[in-house]
């Protein structure tokens, strides 16, 4: 299991409550010292808690004889917690440790050591016996990173000699006997060293991860694979193709034992699955590499010359791990690869025997070379000088606790989108959140400087089925792309994503609200946004909450909360002015069944507009009249306006009539009631439009003007169009 997978103190803490009280308290007395007896749960947390004092432990490492210090050290440069003791074993006999289990012993009961126990209920009783039928050699152990840190200078600090005829460093001496020999072929080195961009078996553990989700693979009951699933990671053209200068063998197999130990791919029911990605490739590429580093010396049923090696006896322990990590602490300075394998060849006690015939004539020179050519230079741990090799800043790094080397200079927009639905992926721009998103819905067709990928609709669907989104895999080509996405590839993957309608469901989510739709765009293209839920809300991919440090916030709202009184009706009763302090995330979705949104005003202010079409469609969609008002009421304080009704049911309004009339004005609402009640002008009045204004036919007009003449009123003007 990779390193990043486990909570290293509650796996300590969960192996010694399984240890029996009389050795619990026998590991604590020599870890803890404690000068009363304490309870076995309060001792068992001192003992946890001690794992991680950097002073205690260095105490404790000092009284450590140099085999245990070195066990500790070998688990440092590694940066692979857990081990299988036969590897251990066969490192420490490589540095003249001849003590079998005993150093590894010392460390268990110093409590700086814990078993793997396999049996979930099983309890410790006694060290030497505790592996059972597994065997000493496949059983495990491990350690605190912390601890296994702070011995890495036991390792580091031994010099290792300059050809492989000297000797390394005795138990009795950690720094090692200084070698007088020194290779005159250092002097025709080159001046600037090839280093690779770390990204090669990134790449490769993607690609056989998209095999995996694709097709799972299934295991024999020796745990092996079928011959089936073995010839489709060997005729893979991406995968069986060199990762450097140098072929290995079963490249692809490599890759998916490789996946399977970073925990891209798990194992459920004797088949291999692909899991989700990591945590640590949301991060740089340097702690990817370093992972992936760590996660190598779980690979052991690979071996450079020969392939994929399933051992018959699961006991039988595979020198690809130690070999490997030997070679690269030889490596230290400038070397060749022939002078590593003469010092594996007369210290490494399993290295003849392992060798084909062939590659044991050389003393395993071309086994050297394919491992650190075509393993350690693509993943960044080596750098290269013509024929000769040593370790690059990064593998400094990693196995010797230097400092970490500076990043890389970033280049967002990395990918070229063609019109054939291809993709074209240039490495320098690449992050290992890219590759993990590329490679949920695009397949990986090249590995080179400008990388290939091809969208298909098969993995545009494993991509939808694996939680992304539409829009989501539009924002990743849109984000990262030298230019926009042709038309007619955004058409098919619209096409693609249709056939498969999907409705995802958040348990909780933060939406973020922006004050524009340009602002809106311009989070979506920095990477905070994903979702586009309106013009001008939005949420992240999973809905978890955004970097809000990235963004001036101007208030909070609980949407959870009754709806309030938002909007403002002007007087010409059709168009909506929002209060946007009181406005609710239901508003946005709620007002468009009714308005058509305005342009946005300088000051930010947003209004909207009733139209009768959308009236009529919030009508048509089943919505009542009462249940409009009833919305206005809620939103505006009052009901929908007149001139709203009017445009609800102008269509069922009778015609209307229309005629040139007189209109006659009077003085006082005492002389229209009058006019209206004497019979003589009565009959020559069309209508009383209110309290002094009369409507008169123009053909009746001089019959009413006779009558009033007769009681001595005149008209002083008459006006007509």
């Amino acid at each position: 299991m990779p390193v990043m997978e486990f909570d290293w103190l509650d796996r300590c803490r969960d192996t010694l409550a399984r240890y029996q009280e009389p050795l619990l308290r026998a590991v604590a007395e020599k870890l803890l010292r404690p000068r009363t007896k304490l309870p076995t749960a309060e001792l068992l947390e001192k003992a946890v808690a001690t794992l991680t004092n950097a002073p205690v432990i260095d105490r404790r490492l000092k009284e450590l004889p140099p085999a245990a210090r070195r066990v500790l050290a070998i688990l440092g440069c590694s940066r692979q917690p857990c081990w299988k003791i036969g590897h251990l074993l066969t490192i420490l006999a490589a540095f003249d440790h001849h003590d079998g289990f005993t150093p590894l012993q010392t460390l268990l009961e110093a409590g700086l050591l814990f078993p793997v126990l396999d049996d979930p209920a099983g309890l410790v009783e006694d060290f030497t016996t505790w592996f059972g039928p597994t065997g000493m050699n496949a059983a495990r152990v491990f350690t605190h990173p912390q601890v296994a840190a702070r011995s890495r200078s036991d390792v580091w600090e031994w010099s290792p000699p300059a050809t492989g005829v000297s000797s390394p460093a005795s138990a009795d001496d950690p720094q090692g006997p200084q070698s007088a020999t020194t290779t005159s072929a250092t002097s025709s080195l080159a001046a600037v060293p090839r280093q690779a961009d770390g990204w090669e078996w990134p790449l490769r553990l993607a690609v056989v991860w998209q095999h995996v989700h694709a097709e799972p693979v299934r295991l024999t009951q020796s745990r092996t694979l079928f011959k089936r699933d073995l010839q489709r990671l060997q005729t893979d053209a991406v995968l069986a193709s060199a990762p450097g200068d140098q072929p290995v063998a079963d490249g692809g197999v490599l890759a998916l034992l490789w996946a399977q130990a970073a925990a891209l791919v798990t194992e459920r029911s004797s088949t291999l699955e692909a899991a989700a990605f990591p945590a640590v490739w949301e991060g740089s590429l340097g702690e990817l590499q370093g992972a992936l580093f760590a996660a190598l010396w779980q690979v052991d049923a690979w071996d450079p010359l020969n392939g994929y090696t399933p051992a018959d006896d699961p006991r039988v322990v595979s020198p690809t791990p130690t070999a490997g990590l030997l070679s690269l602490l030889l490596a230290r300075e400038w070397t060749s690869p022939g002078e590593i394998a003469a010092w594996l060849w007369s210290h490494h006690p399993s290295w003849a025997a392992a060798l084909p015939a062939t590659a044991a004539r050389d003393q395993g020179t071309a086994w050297v070379r394919s491992w650190l050519w075509g393993v350690a230079y693509p993943l960044g741990v080596v750098e290269l000088n013509e024929q000769y090799v040593r370790l690059s800043a990064w593998g400094r790094h990693w196995l010797g606790g230097d400092s970490e080397p500076a990043a890389p200079p970033a280049f967002p927009q990395t990918l070229m989108v063609q019109p054939n639905a291809e993709i074209l992926a240039y490495r320098q721009g690449l992050t290992p959140a890219l590759v993990a998103s590329l490679s949920r819905f695009a397949r990986w067709k090249s590995l080179g400087p400008a990388c290939t990928l091809e969208l298909t609709p098969e993995q545009t669907y494993r991509g939808l089925e694996s939680g992304l989104s539409l829009p989501m895999i539009l924002q990743t080509l849109h984000r990262h792309g030298l230019r926009p996405v042709p038309p007619g590839v955004a058409d098919l993957l619209q096409r693609w994503a249709s056939k498969r309608e999907r409705i995802t469901v958040f348990s909780s989510a933060v939406l973020v609200e922006f004050p524009t739709p340009a602002e809106l765009d311009a989070a979506v293209a920095r990477g905070l946004v994903a979702l586009r839920l309106t013009d001008r809300i939005g949420m992240t991919a999973d809905g978890r909450e955004p970097a809000l440090t990235q963004f001036r916030l101007i208030g909070n709202r609980d949407y959870e909360a009754k709806p309030q009184r938002c909007l403002q009706i002007a007087d010409d009763g059709i168009t909506l002015t929002v209060d946007t302090p009181q406005a609710d995330l239901l508003l946005e979705a709620e007002i468009g069944l009714f308005a058509e949104a305005l342009p946005i005003q300088a000051n930010g202010t947003r209004q909207y507009q009733l139209t009768a079409a959308a009236l009529h469609r919030a009508l048509a969609s089943g919505r009542s009249l009462a249940d409009i008002d009833a919305w206005f009421l809620e939103r505006a304080g009052a009901p929908l306006s007149p001139a709203g009704r009017l445009l609800v049911f102008g269509p069922q309004l009778q015609p209307l009539h229309a005629a040139k009339l007189l209109v006659v004005k009077v003085p006082t609402a005492e002389m229209a009631d009058g006019l209206m009640q004497w019979p003589a002008t009565r009959a020559h009045i069309a209508e009383r439009l209110g309290p002094q204004a009369l409507v008169v036919r123009p053909d009746d007009f001089p019959a009413l003007q006779a009558a009033l003449a007769e009681l001595g009123i005149t008209f002083d003007e008459v006006k007509s169009d």
